[in-house]
């Protein structure tokens, strides 16, 4: 089923729609909660909180067997399998992919990825470069 994402099935994209043109979504999936990989990548990203809320970026986890979380908090009604199905993700595999405020997917990683690398790709995204020029002229003194 082809769904507003134009790529996935209602799983994938009734968890972005829940966030698009809202928030940019960084979808980390890890066979396993002891997974290296997944803790290299929360280790890069508990070092810029601040940078992930400037670039409006909410962080979502997802391991095969459960839940899919934000801060540990687990969301309800999400459907994990079917999002790795939508996604094409292997259960035993460990990925990276930020979504865009639009929906689409913008980086698609099988590795950890540093943050500068993130924040880079969404300071060069043209939604970004229209937020950073208002936030710029509203902080200006009249």
């Amino acid at each position: 089923m082809v769904g507003l994402s134009g790529q996935y099935s209602l799983a994938a994209d009734r968890l972005i729609e829940s966030y698009t043109w809202q928030n940019r979504l960084l979808l980390v999936f890890a066979p396993d909660a002891d997974d290296p990989r997944l803790q290299a990548q929360n280790e890069i990203l508990a070092t810029v909180q601040s940078d992930l809320l400037e670039r409006d970026l909410v962080i979502l986890r997802l391991l095969p067997d459960s839940p899919v979380t934000i801060d540990q908090v687990p969301v309800a009604g999400s459907a994990t399998a079917a999002i790795y199905r939508d996604f094409g993700i292997d259960r035993r595999a460990f990925a990276v992919l930020l979504i865009g405020k639009d929906g689409g997917v913008k980086l698609r990683r099988d590795t950890a990825v540093a943050a500068n690398t993130i924040f880079d790709l969404i300071d060069s995204m043209p939604m970004r470069q229209w937020e950073m020029q208002n936030q710029a002229s509203s902080n200006q003194p009249e």
